[in-house]
């Protein structure tokens, strides 16, 4: 089968970890990937293009209206002619007029779901959600067209975290509170770090990971605030140095300002690191951290400091609950996601051969 895989951007991001990881771990069938980054303004990342170069992949960085009309898009995807199409959906759909374009049988059209807000657009002959939270955005769809398929992670790349006895805890060693993000707006309040000082914590270092327009902003607010010894701004932390970041944490607390969260990688790598959660109870954050078993939920921005100042005096809790977060990562794994994806694209297959999407509105499997 040959799938061609569609995204608006292809910088460092979950979405774009996604695709890549379907990506490479579907060898079975013939990919091709298509971004928009240069006509976004955004600068594609490069070690992704590498890794699909190295498995003989091609990536092409183009303009939207390359897949709108006939004649560019058969320019462009020259002799590829994909079975399917898998568009890896933030909210925007330019390419719309080919999914709503006469056709027979092929190819189907799938729309991963990665955006919280947006209803999605019809049309499109499969969706995925990545979080039932986005149950909202489809209510007007068919339901047998719509599956949920959670974001995975690969527990291979974190190994398990020691315990250690409470006896040989140094209680001098600061209470290390860390994140992992892009750092823009949307994804992190701008007064994060006053919310931070606030909570008055002592003996507690935080450790804000990431790049983006409002990292000089958190800075200045930190030299202004004399924490620069309190936080710490390590910058962009590439993908394989991820598991030592999270491994020099105690707790991993994940606070938006606007930005709705559905299946966020972030929080899943933190996971599997053995990592208590403290986060707030939106968008799809209580499908994956339930309060007591393997982190703490927030309703106010309060209570998180509430539930730091808790953990960094409870060891035992700590301990606890990092245990039911690597238990939670194991449910959400890679091996999971891609099965359900090897198992969508099979069903895909078997029902084109069979002339099953010769119409938008042929049956589909119902929601799971």
């Amino acid at each position: 089968m040959k799938v061609l895989s569609v995204i608006e951007a292809f910088g460092h991001g979950g979405a774009q970890t996604v695709l890549l990881d379907t990506v490479l771990s579907l060898p079975g069938h013939e990919h091709l990937v298509v971004h928009f980054s240069r006509a976004n303004g955004i600068a594609a990342e490069a070690t992704f293009v590498e890794k699909l170069r190295a498995a003989g992949i091609r990536c092409l960085d183009t303009h939207w209206d390359s897949l709108r009309e006939e004649t560019p898009r058969a320019q462009l995807l020259d002799s590829f002619r994909p079975d399917v199409v898998m568009f890896h959906w933030w909210g925007k759909d330019p390419w719309m007029p080919w999914v709503m374009s006469p056709r027979s049988r092929t190819p189907i059209f799938i729309c991963v779901m990665h955006h919280a807000v947006f209803p999605a657009r019809a049309g499109h002959d499969r969706y995925v959600l990545v979080s039932r939270s986005q149950l909202p955005q489809v209510d007007h769809l068919e339901p047998h067209r719509i599956e949920v398929i959670p974001n995975g992670i690969d527990l291979a790349r974190f190994p398990r975290r020691s315990e250690r006895h409470a006896s040989s805890i140094d209680t001098r060693r600061p209470f290390v509170v860390g994140r992992l993000s892009e750092l823009r707006d949307g994804k992190i309040p701008t007064d994060w770090i006053r919310t931070l000082a606030s909570y008055q914590l002592e003996n507690t270092r935080y450790v804000i990971a990431g790049d983006g327009a409002l990292l000089p902003v958190l800075r200045e607010t930190a030299a202004g605030l004399n924490l620069d010894g309190q936080v710490a701004f390590p910058g962009y932390i590439p993908r394989d140095r991820v598991p030592a970041l999270l491994a020099s944490f105690d707790v991993f607390c994940y606070v938006t300002s606007s930005a709705l969260e559905c299946c966020p990688l972030a929080i899943l790598e933190a996971m599997a690191a053995g990592l208590p959660i403290v986060t707030e109870a939106r968008g799809g954050m209580p499908e994956i951290v339930v309060d007591g078993v393997n982190g703490l939920l927030a309703r106010s921005q309060d209570e998180i400091g509430i539930h730091l100042r808790r953990l960094r005096d409870d060891h035992a809790l700590r301990e606890c609950l990092g245990r039911g977060a690597r238990a939670t990562a194991e449910r959400f794994s890679l091996a999971n996601q891609l099965e359900a994806y090897r198992e969508l694209l099979a069903g895909v297959q078997d029902r084109n051969e069979a002339g099953g999407y010769s119409t938008l509105t042929a049956p589909m499997e119902k929601l799971q």
